[in-house]
C-alpha cells in the first residue's frame, strides 16, 4: 500500500513538472514577446529589404563607412521626417543602381538641400555652410530613378566602349545572350549599365568561355575588376548573358 502511495505521489509531481514546464518553454520559442527572436525577424527582414533595395533606392546608415543601424528607401519614395532616432543623425548613404537622392535639412523637404548621385562614405565632406558639414543634418529625403533621354526602356544591360557610359553602345533584353558580342565590341567594352532586375555575365572569350565576371550592379568603369593579377576587365569582354 505504501508503494502504491508513493507511486502516485511521484505521478502528481512528475505531472505537474510537466504541465508547468510545457508552456514555459512554448513561450521561450514562440512568444511574440520574446526580444531574441523580434531581433532575429528583423535581420532576416532587413537582409530581405537590402536585396529588393540593390536594384535601386538608398539607404541611409547612422555611422560613417555604412556602419551601424540603418534604414532604405525606394525610388519614388519621399520621406517627409525620417523614422525615429534617425534625425540629425545620418553619416553616411549608400545609393543603389540608377537612383538620385536629395537631402534636406528641415522636415518637410525644408531647404537647404544636398543632391547625391553616388555612395556617401562620410558627410563631413559636403558642408551644408561655412565650417558646417551636412553631418547629423539630414531630417527628410526624396529618391528618384535616374533616367535619361535614349536609356533603355526594359529590363536588361547595355554595354559601353568608354567609361561612365560613354561612347557607342549595344544594349542585351533580360534573357538572352550573345555567343559574341556585336561587331567592333570585341575587347572594347569599358563600362556597363544594368535596367531594371536584370544581372549580367561578361566573358574573356567567344562562346561563354574563358573568365567570367557577374555583374549585378552599374559598372562606371571595368578597371575595378580584375580578371588576373595586373590585368583587369577593361577591354576584355567578348561574350554576355543577361538574366
Amino acid at each position: 500500500m505504501t508503494l502504491s502511495r508513493t507511486s502516485l505521489a511521484l505521478f502528481l509531481l512528475v505531472l505537474t513538472v510537466v504541465s508547468t514546464v510545457g508552456p514555459l518553454g512554448a513561450q521561450d520559442r514562440y512568444d511574440p514577446n520574446d526580444q531574441n527572436r523580434r531581433d532575429r525577424d528583423d535581420h532576416y527582414r532587413r537582409d530581405d529589404r537590402d536585396d529588393q533595395y540593390r536594384r535601386g533606392g538608398a539607404c541611409f546608415f547612422k555611422d560613417i563607412d555604412f556602419g551601424g543601424e540603418k534604414f532604405c528607401v525606394r525610388p519614388g519614395e519621399r520621406v517627409a521626417m525620417v523614422p525615429p532616432g534617425f534625425n540629425d543623425r545620418i553619416s553616411s548613404i549608400r545609393i543603389f543602381g540608377r537612383t538620385e537622392v536629395t537631402v534636406y535639412q528641415g522636415r518637410d523637404f525644408q531647404e537647404p538641400s544636398l543632391r547625391l548621385r553616388e555612395d556617401v562614405a562620410n558627410l563631413q565632406t559636403y558642408q551644408i555652410q561655412p565650417g558646417h558639414s551636412w553631418n547629423d543634418r539630414v531630417s527628410s529625403i526624396e529618391v528618384v530613378s535616374m533616367r535619361n533621354q535614349g536609356d533603355w526602356d526594359r529590363d536588361g544591360a547595355c554595354f559601353f566602349k568608354e567609361e561612365n557610359f560613354r561612347g557607342e553602345k549595344f544594349c542585351v533584353e533580360k534573357g538572352d545572350r550573345m555567343d559574341q558580342v556585336p561587331p567592333g565590341f570585341g575587347d572594347r567594352i569599358s563600362s556597363v549599365r544594368l535596367y531594371g532586375r536584370a544581372t549580367a555575365t561578361v566573358f574573356q572569350d567567344a562562346g561563354f568561355r574563358g573568365p567570367s565576371l557577374q555583374i549585378r550592379e552599374d559598372v562606371e568603369n571595368l578597371q575595378r575588376f580584375q580578371v588576373s593579377p595586373g590585368h583587369s576587365w577593361n577591354d576584355r569582354i567578348s561574350s554576355i548573358r543577361v538574366y
